[in-house]
């Protein structure tokens, strides 16, 4: 028998209750073989769940007599399915609590029928009240307290800020390819066939005012743009490539940057990433923009397993993070991080860190990026790079928008702009300690 939407969603929902992926994976998992209007629909409710999550945590404890078995959480992901569909999305109240209960069919669990049956109707009868109830600072935020308290603590003027933006959709924002086109050329094409656009703050930047289908885009398939934030577009605009450079693209995936790149300038990219599939994406992007670029699978801190000892001119280093600026886009972010698994993040940056400069010429520049808004990955980590390496020299990064702090340039997000990005660029030269280059 097919199975439904809603029994994809759940399942979905009980794989990240149980950590068990994340939710682009399962959902590119799960829509395979779904019609396009089923599978806006299975990500209309996983995204939104993820975003209200801690809030359905504390609505599911109220309406269930008591905490469900370990091996019942399948019941647990079909409430809270079932709870938001009903609260925030504004479906039939019959169809959904009638098709949510068939769901329990699916998920081997026929006696579960009728508390499914009466918990949904108890959420329709109290609905009001519990979406206005908020009993704590996790259920207020909608963060977990260990990442509120981080955040608070690390940016105390702007954590307020920072965590609503987390809590709402960001902007489609478009990158031109300024090999075929220009910004103000292709905002005034989007304006004739009635899409309203404006000029993001990155030189090649256009900003949707309503997301849409990219197969949908005017010129999408000729590769006269492609979508990518912004802020991440500042990476390749800071780093300035030159013709014929000789450059890294380390974590190179999903292939933005790589691009942007070669987009700027025709210079001699290696785009190097651990993931054999996600390297398939950058390729799929260079094809669609007819560029080209060295693409290896490979793990940046073994060097040893990639690097051919032929120095390269720069380096851009967009290194594994918690991606804590990209919570607005990736909501499960906020459920998959915890302090542990921070601390071990920050020992692989290290490692990424030292390697990566081992590769670099001498002169050579180095951009090191996250998506993180957390210093102990950003200026934090740049500190203890520049305590390490008596050769390298920290450059003030000038134009580009964002807090200037010590080590770098720190972005939040923002409705009106980019993600929550960090920036620091460094030069390669012998016999310094680490000072700031004008």
């Amino acid at each position: 028998m097919k199975k439904s939407v809603r029994a994809h969603a759940a399942e979905i929902i009980n794989a990240l209750q149980n950590q068990q992926s994340n939710l682009d994976a399962l959902l590119r998992k799960h829509t395979k073989h779904l019609s396009p209007s089923d599978k806006k629909l299975l990500q209309s409710i996983c995204y939104g769940i993820c975003r209200e999550w801690f809030h359905l945590d504390e609505i599911e404890a109220h309406l269930l007599d008591k905490p469900l078995k370990a091996r019942d959480q399948i019941l647990s992901a079909i409430v809270r399915c079932g709870v938001y569909e009903l609260g925030w999305m504004g479906s039939k109240e019959h169809a959904v609590v009638s098709e949510y209960v068939d769901v329990t069919l699916a998920a081997g669990r026929p006696w579960a029928r009728g508390l499914i049956n009466a918990v949904l109707r108890q959420f329709i009868r109290k609905k009001s009240e519990l979406k206005m109830e908020r009993h704590s600072k996790q259920t207020l935020w909608n963060h977990p307290t260990w990442l509120i308290d981080t955040i608070q603590n690390s940016w105390p003027d702007y954590w307020e800020q920072i965590l609503v933006e987390n809590n709402v959709h960001p902007p489609m924002t478009l990158r031109v390819n300024r090999k075929k086109t220009d910004r103000d050329t292709y905002i005034k094409s989007l304006e004739s066939q009635g899409i309203p656009a404006e000029s993001g703050s990155a030189p090649d930047s256009v900003r949707l005012s309503e997301p849409m289908a990219v197969q949908n885009l005017d010129g999408f398939a000729e590769g006269l743009v492609s979508v990518q934030d912004e802020s991440s577009q500042w990476a390749s605009i800071i780093l300035d490539p030159q013709p014929n450079e000789h450059i890294l693209d380390a974590c190179a995936a999903p292939g933005g940057k790589t691009c942007h790149l070669l987009e700027i300038a025709d210079a001699q990219i290696t785009a190097l990433d651990v993931s054999e599939q996600r390297l398939s994406r950058i390729k799929e992007n260079l094809v669609r923009l007819g560029l080209r670029a060295d693409l290896i699978a490979a793990d940046a801190s073994h060097t040893r397993s990639w690097w051919d000892q032929k120095s390269f001119d720069a380096i851009l280093l967009d290194l594994p993070c918690s991606a804590t600026g990209v919570i607005r886009r990736n909501p499960d972010v906020r459920l998959m991080r915890s302090e542990a698994s921070l601390k071990s993040l920050l020992g692989m940056q290290s490692m990424i860190l030292d390697a990566t400069w081992e590769t670099l010429k001498i002169n050579g520049r180095f951009l090191v990026t996250t998506c993180s808004i957390l210093p102990q990955e950003n200026e934090h980590q740049i500190r203890k790079f520049l305590d390490r390496h008596s050769d390298a020299v920290l450059v003030q990064i000038k134009d580009v928008p964002g807090i200037h702090t010590p080590y770098g340039i720190q972005n939040f997000p923002l409705h009106t702009g980019g993600d929550g990005f960090f920036y620091s660029l460094l030069i390669k030269s012998a016999g310094t300690n680490g000072r700031v280059s004008a």
